[in-house]
């Protein structure tokens, strides 16, 4: 082995411990405490921008919607590129190392696995000990719909959907981001992510000024939710369950929510598991009836990690290698002008 190729090889290995690193941090330890999470600073700065709208008319609210969407992205997206640039380049002996530690602990924060199992388990866990409405409290945590009326197998579809929703919001889009640009790409998508979910809502309040962030949001989605229904497909097939009618619910129903995309790995999951998803009066996607039986729950978290795990492996490992790794340290690059 050559000088030059032993120097290859220990960038390689370097460069793999980022994705690794921040997968086992996430399945480990899960998110961070709020003070020291970054997707609660960005939810904290939107809020801010969002209270200062002065709302007058559509056009005006509009405009200032794209500013309350754009501010917060360059703010996070130049933070993070100027901190990582910074410790690689001028960090010295340690650089490197720091720098690889710090992006591993900053792209585990900007995806989440282990904390869609956190928040949806103990549902589970109260429909068993027949505690319906401490079930109810804790879905109200992770659905915006009224939960107060709901009953189990409503309460149990809710807790499905999330998980089903946000393995492409919380997970797949952020690693494919990640793939294609490193800690900027999903920097970027977390804040447009985290912005939809506070301000990309038809009520009256935001419905001018989140339209652009929701938009927006659509767009990034857009590949990542179809993406994600092979791969929902696959984990099915390992575990046992239904992968051809994964494909089958997902081709038939995606179309029912009001969204272009949640409707992909939703419908495709209740597809793979031969459940019914149902939100009364918006959607009703799969088969049958709505089930009774809160081990539907852990069986859709186990749906996601699996479907996670595999998308990790085939899609964000080689993309990062090819790409995200190089535009990752080009920005850095140009920011400190080393071009």
């Amino acid at each position: 082995m050559t000088f030059l190729e032993g120097v290859e090889l220990l960038l390689l290995e370097v460069v793999l411990l980022i994705p690794i690193g921040a997968l086992l941090v996430d399945l480990i330890f899960g998110e961070l405490p709020n003070k020291l999470h970054p997707v609660v600073w960005m939810g904290k700065v939107i809020g801010f921008l969002d209270d200062h709208v002065q709302r007058k008319s559509q056009r005006h609210d509009r405009i200032c919607g794209v500013f309350v969407s754009l501010i917060p992205i360059l703010l996070f997206t130049l933070a993070f590129i100027l901190i990582l640039g910074a410790i690689r380049i001028y960090g010295g002996d340690y650089g490197l190392i720091v720098w690889e530690v710090l992006s591993a602990l900053l792209f585990s924060t900007l995806f989440a696995i282990k904390s869609l199992g956190t928040h949806t388990l103990p549902i589970m866990n109260d429909l068993k000990n027949n505690d319906i409405e401490a079930a109810r409290k804790k879905a109200s945590m992770v659905v915006s719909r009224n939960v107060n009326e709901l009953d189990e197998a409503h309460i149990i579809s809710c807790a499905s959907e999330t998980v089903a929703e946000n393995l492409v919001d919380s997970v797949i889009s952020p690693m494919f981001y990640f793939g294609i640009a490193g800690i900027p790409g999903a920097t970027i998508l977390r804040v447009v992510n985290t912005e939809d979910g506070m301000i990309g809502y038809l009520n009256e309040k935001h419905k001018n000024v989140g339209m652009f962030a929701a938009k927006l949001d659509d767009a990034l989605h857009y590949i990542t939710a179809r993406l994600s229904v092979p791969f929902i497909m696959l984990a099915s097939a390992l575990l046992g369950y239904d992968w051809r009618n994964a494909w089958k619910i997902a081709k038939r129903d995606h179309k029912q929510t009001s969204s272009p995309n949640k409707g992909w790995p939703m419908s495709a999951v209740a597809g793979a598991l031969r459940i019914k998803m149902e939100k009364e009066g918006y959607y009703s996607l799969g088969d049958g009836e709505l089930q009774n039986d809160p081990e539907i729950i852990a069986k859709t978290v186990k749906l996601m990690k699996v479907t996670s795990i595999l998308f990790f492996i085939i899609v964000l490992i080689p993309l990062y290698l090819i790409i995200g790794t190089t535009v990752q340290i080009l920005l850095e690059n140009a920011f400190f002008g080393l071009l």
